[in-house]
């Protein structure tokens, strides 16, 4: 699945490079969303607060099968 059927925009007229273009500078200036608009359908996109960059950085072994 196509990240951008994941997140409903398959009918738009825009890239997936696009999406996370215009989702990392809505994250860069802490906003709480980001909308797509094409034609008459809107789709807005919900960001969390929580840097998704090394969130999980000093877990890696703990989840290391022994």
């Amino acid at each position: 699945m196509s990240f951008k059927k994941l997140l409903g925009l398959d009918l738009f007229d825009v890239t997936e490079e696009e999406i996370v273009e215009k989702i990392n500078e809505a994250n860069r200036l802490q906003l709480n969303e980001v909308e797509f608009a094409f034609f008459n359908k809107r789709v807005k996109v919900k960001i969390s607060p929580v840097n998704p960059k090394g969130m999980m950085k000093g877990y890696q072994d703990y989840y290391a099968v022994k």
